[in-house]
């Protein structure tokens, strides 16, 4: 059986009346990485890899969560810094 993966965040931006989608997931034993996407009007414009080797007592699945939202909101904050 594979590693429990833990939830996602998704979060929406609206800059200079455009919408952005923030979406960070666990993916597990597939990628051993969380995964953050930004979309642009539904396509993907940029990915971010965060891998399980760079994690901390990764399989700790409160410390991969808070690491998960931290990741979240560094994207969310790159976003912003480069978009505006």
């Amino acid at each position: 059986m594979g590693m429990n993966v833990v939830a996602g965040e998704n979060t929406d931006l609206l800059i200079r009346g455009t919408r952005f989608h923030i979406q960070t997931e666990d993916w597990g034993d597939k990628e051993k990485a969380l995964l953050s996407r930004v979309f642009k009007n539904g396509a993907v414009i940029k990915t971010y890899k965060l891998a399980y080797e760079k994690i901390n007592n990764v399989n700790d699945m409160s410390n991969r969560r808070a690491t998960l939202l931290q990741f979240h909101q560094l994207v969310i904050e790159n976003v912003k810094t480069t978009i505006i």
